[in-house]
């Protein structure tokens, strides 16, 4: 449990507070808790000391949290604001020997000083290096002064497609510190303004944490002005269940805490902890996925990774370009990649498949693989609600969706008949998943909605056959609509997730070389 210093403040400054504290939570069974200081004094350690002393009396372990902010995020090139983050930290440091750094570590600063300091450089390129240097130097360094026992935790924000603009590099930091915490706060979709999908929850502890190795410690869930639908904050806490992290944070003690209207939430959660529990402790065998190219520092289409898991086509995050296996994801992130397009052609060289969103083979027109589609007009959109389905030989099934989506406009010649999905206007089939062998391989393409959520809402039919596409490489393939996420654990495990607001039938189809027998609803 996380509490912030107004939480130490009003909930743990004395015994008897910490008393009621405990035992409030108590339905939790926490075993550890991270306590912030925002004090520059350095006679707030004695006060830490007293409290951190009582807590680990109790059997409960304790770290030391600190926010790199002073009513709004830090300028790394301001003496005074690197000053503050120094004091904290060294405060810190005498008390506990680990640190967590909240993720207002990031900037956006503009003045003179950074202006200057950017030069030619992007905003993203400047500010990931800045703040990789004076994190090191006063954070790291300023702790390690302190105590040189200290181990010092930097937690990623989930808003990875804003990282590196911000100043936070993967690549860069993840070295540097000594664990890493990887961020679930996904919220609420509809009405937070990040609007991230509940399964990027899972993806970003697959891959940031992933790539963390052992120094991977925590997935961090946040329920901020989250009162009223429990579900969507019990979707974080079911992310990190899922991706096995090694330890949860609630972020944070006072907003589970009354009288804060979010504090509803509290109840529930208690609840829905032994069914965790209980899910965590059946997973069995490595999670599988389809191997998707996410390079560390990449941006593309806007947690399109998180939008096709809740289409249900489970998701493998690669930092490497991915060799192995039949088929492989790869979106506008890969083009961080600078050997992309020479490693595309050489694994459709060799046999392998690819599919790609049209968004990057636009960036890739280009190259050979840029060619392998004969386009004969991209420009503009185009919005129906019918859909045409490819089965089998000539045979297609025109299906309907809810309401009109709208995509880019993919007009392509009648032969090659590459288009599996079409959508269907009077005046032509524009092209919504395209398939066609190429080389030794095969290349397929899928359009994605100007709105990616409406690839949640697309007809059963356009979505069974994008998922039947990765139907070899899974060994398995969802049937059903969108809303439902699938988690592959060791050969014969899968967890299903309904992230609707209502019932949705499914169902899970095997290849016929399964076993008949054995299969068992856990």
């Amino acid at each position: 449990m996380f509490f912030t210093s107004e939480d130490v403040e009003q909930l743990l400054a004395t015994p008897e507070a910490r008393r009621a504290t405990l035992a409030y939570f108590a339905p939790l069974r926490l075993s550890k808790v991270y306590l912030e200081n925002a004090s520059e004094d350095p006679a707030a350690a004695t006060a830490l000391r007293a409290i951190a002393d009582d807590l680990r009396s109790q059997g409960i372990e304790v770290s030391g949290a600190v926010v790199p902010a002073n009513h709004g995020p830090l300028c790394y090139n301001d003496p005074k604001d690197m000053a503050l983050l120094e004091s904290r930290v060294s405060v810190l440091s005498r008390v506990v020997d680990e640190i967590i750094v909240d993720d207002w570590l990031f900037t956006t600063c503009t003045c003179a000083k950074c202006l200057e300091g950017r030069g030619g450089d992007s905003w993203a390129d400047y500010r990931s290096r800045l703040l990789a240097e004076q994190s090191k130097r006063h954070l790291i360094d300023a702790a390690k002064r302190a105590n040189p026992a200290i181990r010092v935790i930097i937690k990623y924000p989930n808003w990875y497609e804003g990282h590196r603009q911000h100043g936070y590099d993967v690549a860069l930091q993840t070295p540097q510190f000594d664990g890493v915490s990887v961020g679930i706060e996904t919220r609420q979709l509809t009405t937070q303004d990040q609007h991230i999908p509940a399964y990027s929850g899972y993806v970003f502890q697959e891959w940031i944490g992933g790539n963390a190795g052992p120094k991977w410690r925590s997935a961090w869930l946040d329920n901020f002005q989250m009162q009223g639908d429990f579900d969507e904050f019990a979707a974080e806490v079911w992310q990190a269940v899922l991706a096995r992290a090694p330890e949860v944070i609630f972020w944070c003690a006072g907003q589970l805490h009354p009288p804060l209207a979010a504090s509803e939430l509290y109840a529930p959660l208690c609840a829905l902890m032994p069914e965790c529990d209980r899910l965590a402790g059946m997973l069995d065998g490595p999670a599988r996925g389809i191997p998707i190219h996410l390079p560390l520092g990449s941006v593309g289409e806007y947690n399109i990774f998180g939008y096709l898991g809740m289409a249900g086509l489970p998701m493998e995050p690669r930092t490497d370009f991915p060799r192995d296996g039949r088929e492989a994801i790869f979106t506008q992130h890969s083009l961080r990649d600078p050997q992309l397009a020479a490693e595309l052609l050489a694994r459709v060289r060799s046999g392998g498949e690819v599919f790609l969103t049209w968004p990057l083979l636009g960036d890739l027109k280009g190259t050979e693989l840029g060619r392998a589609l004969n386009v004969i007009g991209d420009t503009g959109t185009v919005s129906s609600r019918t859909f045409r389905v490819h089965e089998e030989l000539w045979h297609s099934t025109v299906v309907d969706a809810a309401r009109p989506v709208t995509f880019p406009r993919i007009q392509l010649s009648t032969w090659p008949y590459v288009r599996e999905v079409a959508l269907v206007r009077e005046d032509a089939d524009f092209g919504v998943l395209l398939s066609t062998p190429y080389l030794e391989g095969r290349i397929d393409v899928l359009n994605l909605p100007d709105n990616s959520h409406d690839l949640l809402g697309l007809p059963e039919p356009v979505l069974n056959a994008v998922r039947r596409v990765f139907s070899d490489e899974l060994g398995v393939r969802l049937v059903g609509r969108g809303g439902v996420a699938l988690y592959p654990f060791g050969a014969r495990q899968y967890v299903l997730y309904n992230m609707n607001e209502a019932a949705a039938p499914v169902a899970l189809r095997l290849p016929s070389t399964a076993p008949a027998q054995g299969w068992r609803e856990r």
